[in-house]
């Protein structure tokens, strides 16, 4: 063994297997920072990492078995000892040791200072510090034979989020981060490491006709061990009482004073099949898409004719209609007012059958601040919605995005940094950081938060289009072209390949293309035709969008201090009384 062990010294090999693993690890910290802003796929970077792995064991039998000589590779065997010069070669090899640990150290350096720069609270972002007492609650597996139960075992762990959302001590992840290990089967002590909370509520759901079995067990993530199980046998009609009783127990488990509040859930409704409906709509409003937007409007509309007096129903729909009206999934629609309107409707009908109905309350907030540009009100119905469920995200979404448009930039940075420590997994709250980042004109936090919500989900609506429109803003068109074609919502695709393709110039080719789109798109876009004539510097139909944006109740137009392509129209006499439509 010690004759093999001078051998395989002599030969190189360990000094051949140090450089593959420094180089090897080097190539992954290459590829793990470049790869996402390259908007490479995710499964490349694993693929790169399997192919290193797969190449050390030939790595080191081509030290062994081949040695290099003033001639070139030869087999080892082939080589006289005499004329060998491995001790040449070992020292060459040592140096590029050295050179490869070099490059490491920099690369780091560079990582760290250049490639992710913002400003010095940035890292408290995704990292923040350890909050006890937390939760997150996992979606419930659905066990049931079939399969459309799904909606049911998701609803019931985001029911019991929600009441422990209410309890002003506890720190709970939102939804979207938690429901990111659905079907992962990820390690606990992991999940609580990304969601930074200590505990997890997990479970399961089986139905069989009439039965039900509940498992639901706490667990903390720091070592594992289960706090509190129970198991629950029960009729489906039983379902409500089942929720009391396991936020109950969790809340008992995590020993949490409650200020003499009860813990229950607001069913808002004894009619076990209008909730079921409304479970269907959640389910559905998760995948925000058209065709899903349509199934959970249609479900929000059974469930208020089985139950006229279902606040929840109402709130809901209030916030669905909301999403098609502002255009969030497809093109929106046209009549801004008429669709505010009805938004509207819901909106007060669920806070008149529940003005305590924190949902109903953000509803409200949303359409005022979106619709109505009325933002004191709106603050008032965001404020007490947050009074109500201290962790309320969609509440703290809203008011530090309406902070944004409204130049508050400190405001909205300490809003949304909270909303991403609550859900830290969601994409939405790392776009609504970055467009703070951009009203601040802090473009390199922009990209760096915007690149950090690709990497969560790559083919999200409006990311790559975000980071498009700051490379066209830089004049970095190549780079914007790549982004550009990856924009899978159709009218901002569309928009910004009109830019690109002016690259700032306003020429007969550009304002062809502004007609087209235009007659594509009509009023509903106004906003957008404004920021396409902006980015060229054609005042005249800038300003002409832009009223006609006011006109429209267009959504977009609070934004218009925020846009990197009106900067061109802020020194025109016009731009105040613009400010002024937009109630700002």
């Amino acid at each position: 063994m010690g004759k093999f062990l001078q051998e395989v010294k002599r030969r190189n090999v360990f000094r051949v297997g140090l450089v593959y693993i420094f180089a090897a690890w080097l190539t992954i910290q290459v590829v793990d920072v470049m790869f996402p802003a390259l908007n490479v796929p995710e499964w490349a970077i694993s693929a790169v990492a399997v192919l290193l792995l797969i190449g050390f064991p030939f790595a080191l039998i081509f030290a062994w078995a081949f040695e290099m000589t003033p001639e070139g590779i030869k087999r080892e065997k082939d080589v006289d000892r005499s004329q060998s010069i491995t001790p040449k070669t070992g020292k060459k090899l040592n140096s590029l040791i050295m050179l490869v640990l070099v490059a490491a150290v920099g690369f780091l350096l560079v990582d760290k200072f250049v490639l992710q720069p913002g400003d010095p609270g940035q890292a408290s972002e995704t990292m923040p510090g350890e909050i006890r007492p937390s939760i997150a609650v996992l979606p419930f597996v659905n066990m049931s034979d079939d399969k459309a139960n799904e909606y049911f075992s998701d609803g019931l762990a985001e029911e019991l989020l929600n009441v422990l959302a209410k309890i002003p001590q506890l720190h709970v992840a939102g939804r979207t981060s938690s429901f990111q290990f659905k079907g992962t089967n990820e390690d606990l002590r992991l999940i609580g490491e990304k969601l930074n909370v200590a505990n997890v509520l997990e479970g399961s759901v089986r139905q069989s006709g009439a039965r039900l079995r509940i498992t639901a067990q706490l667990i903390d993530t720091e070592n594992g061990y289960h706090l509190w199980s129970n198991t629950y046998d029960r009729e489906v009609t039983d379902i409500f009482a089942i929720q009391d009783e396991i936020a109950a127990n969790v809340v008992d488990a995590l020993r949490v004073t409650l200020l003499g509040e009860e813990t229950t859930v607001n069913h808002g409704t004894d009619n076990l099949e209008a909730y079921n409906l409304l479970l269907q709509a959640s389910y559905f409003l998760d995948q925000s898409t058209q065709e899903r937007l349509e199934k959970a409007e249609e479900a929000l509309q059974q469930a208020i004719a089985l139950d006229p007096k279902y606040a929840q129903a109402y709130a809901k729909m209030a916030l669905v209609l909301q999403q098609k009206v502002s255009g969030f999934v497809g093109n929106g629609v046209e009549d801004f007012v008429a669709g505010f309107k009805i938004v509207h409707e819901y909106a007060d009908k669920a806070l008149a059958l529940d003005p305590s109905l924190a949902d109903a309350l953000v509803a409200k907030g949303l359409a005022i601040a979106v619709g109505d540009w009325d933002y004191d009100s709106a603050d008032q119905y965001y404020l007490r919605a947050l009074e109500l469920v201290p962790n309320h995200i969609d509440a703290m979404a809203g008011l530090g995005s309406m902070r944004a448009f409204q130049l508050r930039i400190d405001e909205s940075i300490s809003t949304l940094k909270t909303v991403l420590q609550l859900d830290p997994l969601s994409v939405a709250a790392h776009r609504d950081l970055g467009d703070t980042y951009i009203a601040a004109r802090n473009i390199d936090a922009a990209l760096a938060i915007y690149r950090k919500a690709l990497r969560l989900q790559p083919d999200t609506a409006r990311i790559n289009g975000r980071l498009a429109s700051i490379y066209l803003y830089r004049g970095d068109y190549e780079t914007a072209a790549a982004l550009v074609r990856q924009e899978p919502v159709e009218w901002a695709r569309d928009m910004l390949a009109i830019m690109l393709n002016s690259r700032g110039q306003d020429s007969e080719a550009f304002q062809l293309a502004a007609k087209a789109y235009e007659e594509q798109y009509g009023a509903s876009n106004s906003y957008q035709l404004a920021e396409i004539y902006g980015s060229v510097g054609d005042l005249e139909n800038t300003f002409k969008w832009l009223q006609m944006a006011a006109d429209v109740r267009d959504p977009g137009l609070p934004w218009l201090q925020v846009s990197l392509f009106l900067d061109t129209a802020k020194n025109d006499p016009r731009w105040p009384d613009m400010l002024q439509l937009a109630g700002l």
